[in-house]
């Protein structure tokens, strides 16, 4: 038997109710997409104010300590509010700037906590609605044999609009996928099956992946409590295993290696158990640890060998040597743990120092691996970074120490640094009714070494094929866990990696060996946007995890801020809130809020160092407030023959241009079935092509009206092609009416309801280029069809050599130099536009046009003729052969 020990991960949504009780969560979902043991995480949730009064309400996530916030977004009265990912000091300044001048700031940082969790308040206005949208990363940790996610319900209310989607995609085939019915938090023995969630459906597209839906109705959650659902939503997974060297993918010249081996006996194992009796271990915790070591005792295999220590003022060991495990011993054994009594001091530095020569006294066996299981639940007499140095000195064979802090006064910190100073690993056990499976969950998980002096080597035909990568030796694997390395390919060229392992097991040294073609990458998947960039990603998540646990076990203070350093460049390059950073969220004009508490390794890992910032790459946003721009550029679908304002009265175009006060309208005479090119930017990447289409539905001049019916906006590895009826994103298809935040290859997607039929959807490109499109569907205009508007929001990421209709306007400067009147009192203005070495003269005519993205009457300087000294006037300049030029 073995008890389950899960990584948590709590989402909840709470609200704080301010003399109300008015306050609605609409909608909560949750959606993750775990490709490749990497999950991405998007908890959103809307709440709504009925009251005729404004409210507080505050969303709250709880993270596993495992995982990277990479983005924060609300929305407010229809606009959107992310959050920027600073250095931790930087966001520190900023946040208390925002809060002088009394806007709304939610800042993350670092609060000692087992797990991570991010909130914010804000204040809904009356009947109005705001919706929150937290998006993290994190590499599944195998535990056990399979993999678990875990989602934590507690909306504190029935939900009407309430549901969780799971993605898995992965390279070998899942062997296993369930999901039990909802759980609290504490374990419980993993003999007892669970049986399965009634409420969920899993569906099997492939044998390589899985779509878990589960989305309880008002009565479902009513039947569990008037506050709705709360628990643990597990997710349980396992995937193909062979005696091998793993799996490779190499995508984008990054590679990531998965190595988890089966079929392999355990290695004999030298155990020692050094265990606290002291007074303060006394009542229910002394029996806990009775109950967790009786349950282990029963588990060890007989090719091993153990002893029992046990410590307070003194130390005393049970046996005066290793004793073989079998019926006998293992029973003397029960009996002697089983008669603990706690009394007495915490001299753990004698206990250590005994323990430690004890077993550097048994005779080196290499088909054999030392280990030290270390407890204890208060601080030590002997100050910590003594005992840390002597357990240094003592330890000079490499034994393994794996180190428990038992309760909330245990010294976590020493327990820490003992553990990755000694090759190990730490866990703080909680007092509650389920400690004792605690401890021997955790001993289950380090029980079953089948591997040791692990080396990893990636060859090629010149010897060296990667680089940058990360860790390449391990002391020990353990039977039902997971290694993972991740690099970069050095070099475009390379076709083809081999990969070998070596390593010692029970019956001797092996070597595992496995070949990996490049050009192949992951032949599973469909298309290639489904796995861009997601080794690189796991690789840069997997080098600052390692950064950081480096920097706690390193005593120079120079060494830990070098480690520190290089972890907080890449966590700013790749925009993850990790121990060195943190997030502010700004909505202007409103009291502070928000906050971020993280665990307890966090701090250990920053201990107070500071960093210098690198220099900020162009792309990076410079304000919280990014979707509020500047310069806005407005385009509506062109008229055909119109030459004085477009179809309805409304502007063909309208630019707001460096130096005026008021936009520039003009129109561009196409044809039906012609494609302009908006946009085209060597720099940004960006580029955004319309198709012209025709209505029924004539204009003043007798001309067929045309209009915008398709368009095509890209970057590399992406492309979305946008309709009145559809929206495809790298070919999967999206919807109109999904309001939640829709995330991948850096590009966010945000649609927002302003009508019955009429939608506006937002798209950040990532890099400082944001655009909204508005769709007007025929059921809601008088044009007898369905048509799009575009305009760019942010223009700021594109670049000088830009090209298009748009492209060319957005870093031209205009000056008004001279207004004119003529006979009926109307106003003219004459212009000169400054842009690529050349000086431009037109004329306009100030009118009254409609904004067709707001809805609202503007005022412009309308150009009469078609492009006159505004753009160039050959307009086959603009027009391209097809939607992908």
């Amino acid at each position: 038997m073995d008890a389950r020990f899960t990584c948590l991960v709590f989402l909840l949504f709470t609200v704080v109710y301010s003399k109300s009780n008015n306050l609605e969560i609409t909608s909560f979902h949750v959606q993750s997409d775990i490709r490749y043991r990497f999950a991405t995480t998007l908890v959103t949730s809307t709440v709504a104010n009925s009251d005729n009064k404004s409210v507080e309400a505050k969303f709250d996530v709880t993270l596993p300590d495992a995982a990277f916030i990479t983005e924060f977004v609300m929305e407010i009265d229809g606009k959107l509010y992310p959050g920027e990912i600073n250095e931790k000091e930087k966001a520190k300044k900023k946040y208390e700037t925002a809060k002088k001048k009394g806007q709304t700031a939610g800042i993350v940082s670092q609060k000692p906590r087992h797990t991570n969790r991010f909130s914010v308040e804000v204040n809904v206005a009356a009947e109005s609605s705001v919706t929150f949208n937290l998006t993290y990363q994190e590499l599944l940790e195998r535990v056990y044999g399979e993999y678990e996610h875990i989602i934590y319900i507690d909306p504190g209310q029935i939900v009407e609009d309430f549901k969780i989607d799971v993605a898995i995609h992965e390279s070998r085939d899942i062997t296993k996928v369930s999901v039990p019915p909802i759980r609290n938090d504490i374990l419980s023995d993993s003999s007892i099956d669970e049986g399965k969630n009634a409420l969920v459906t899993i569906n099997r597209p492939t044998t390589k992946s899985a779509m878990i839906h589960y989305a309880p109705t008002t009565d479902d959650q009513k039947q569990q409590s008037d506050q709705g659902i709360s628990g643990l939503f597990v997710i349980e997974y396992e995937v193909e295993r062979k005696f091998d060297g793993g799996e490779v993918l190499v995508v984008d010249g990054y590679f990531v290696h998965f190595f988890a081996p089966s079929g392999m006996k355990p290695i004999p194992k030298d155990i020692l158990f050094i265990l606290d009796v002291s007074g303060s271990m006394s009542g229910v915790k002394i029996q806990q640890q009775r109950d967790a070591m009786d349950k282990i005792l029963q588990d060890l295999n007989e090719e091993d060998r153990l002893n029992i220590m046990e410590f307070s003022s003194k130390s005393k060991l049970w046996q005066k040597s290793l004793v073989s495990v079998n019926s006998n011993t293992t029973h003397n054994a029960r009996e002697f743990s089983k008669n603990m009594a706690a009394n007495g001091g915490t001299k753990a530095n004698d206990a250590l120092e005994k323990g430690i020569q004890f077993l550097n006294n048994v005779k080196l066996d290499t088909q054999r691996i030392k280990l030290i299981v270390f407890l204890t639940d208060g601080r030590a007499e002997t100050p910590s970074n003594k005992i840390l140095k002597n357990v240094k000195t003592y330890n000079t064979k490499g034994i393994t120490m794996f180190s428990l802090a038992f309760g909330n006064n245990a010294d976590y910190t020493f327990i820490k640094k003992l553990a990755v100073q000694n090759k190990g690993i730490a866990r703080r056990i909680f007092e509650d009714s389920d400690s004792s499976l605690q401890i021997k969950g955790f001993y289950d998980e380090i029980s079953s070494a089948t591997l040791q002096n692990l080396t990893f080597k990636y060859l090629g035909k010149d010897d060296k094929v990667v680089e940058n990568v990360t860790r390449l030796n391990f002391d020990t694997f353990f039977d039902g866990k997971e290694l993972i390395i991740a690099g970069k390919m050095s070099d475009d060229d390379v076709n083809e990696v081999d990969l070998v392992v070596t390593g010692d097991g029970s019956d001797g040294h092996i070597e595992l060996s496995l070949d990996s073609d490049v050009n192949k990458g992951v032949p599973e998947l469909t298309k290639p946007e489904d796995f861009h960039k997601i080794t690189e990603r796991i690789w840069a998540y997997l080098t600052i995890k390692q950064l950081l646990e480096s920097a706690i076990e390193v005593d120079n203070a120079e060494e830990k801020t070098q480690l520190n350093q290089k972890a907080l460049d890449l966590s700013l390059k790749y925009k993850f809130v990790t121990p060195l950073t943190s997030m502010i969220v700004t909505k202007p004009d409103e009291k502070d809020v928000g906050s971020f508490e993280e665990n307890e390794d966090a701090q250990l890992a920053v201990s107070g160092q500071s960093f210098n910032s690198p220099v900020q790459h162009h792309g990076q946003p410079g304000s919280a407030s990014m979707y509020s721009a500047p310069l806005p550029v407005y385009s509506r679908g062109p008229s055909g023959g119109s030459f004085s304002g477009g179809a309805g009265g409304d502007p063909h175009f309208m630019v707001r241009m460096k130096g005026l006060e008021l936009p520039v309208c003009f129109n561009i005479k196409a044809k039906n079935g012609e494609i302009l090119q908006l946009v085209k930017d060597p720099v940004s990447s960006v580029t955004i092509n319309a198709a012209v289409v025709e209505s029924t539905a004539r204009n003043e001049h007798g001309d067929l009206k045309t209009f915008f019916g398709v368009l095509v906006l890209r970057k590399p590895t992406v492309e979305i092609v946008v309709k009145p009826s559809s929206i495809y994103f790298n070919g999967a298809s999206l919807s109109w009416d999904d309001k939640a935040v829709f995330r991948m290859e850096n590009v966010a997607i945000i649609v927002k309801y302003v009508g019955r039929h009429d939608r506006t959807m937002m798209i950040d490109f990532g890099n400082d280029v944001i655009v909204s499109i508005r769709r007007h569907m025929k059921q809601d205009t008088n044009m007898a069809m369905s048509y799009l508007n575009i305009y760019i929001e942010k223009e700021t990421g594109i670049s000088q050599f830009a090209s298009g209709v748009l492209g060319e306007l957005v870093h031209k400067s205009t000056k008004l130099f001279q207004i004119t009147l003529d006979k009926q009192g109307n106003e003219h203005g004459h212009f000169l536009e400054v842009g690529d070495g050349h000086m431009y003269r037109f004329y306009t005519n100030l009118d009254q046009k409609q904004n067709v993205i707001t809805g609202e009457d503007t005022t412009c300087w309308n150009v009469p003729q078609p492009m006159e000294g505004l753009l160039d006037d050959n307009i086959s300049k603009y027009i391209v052969p097809d939607m992908h030029a």
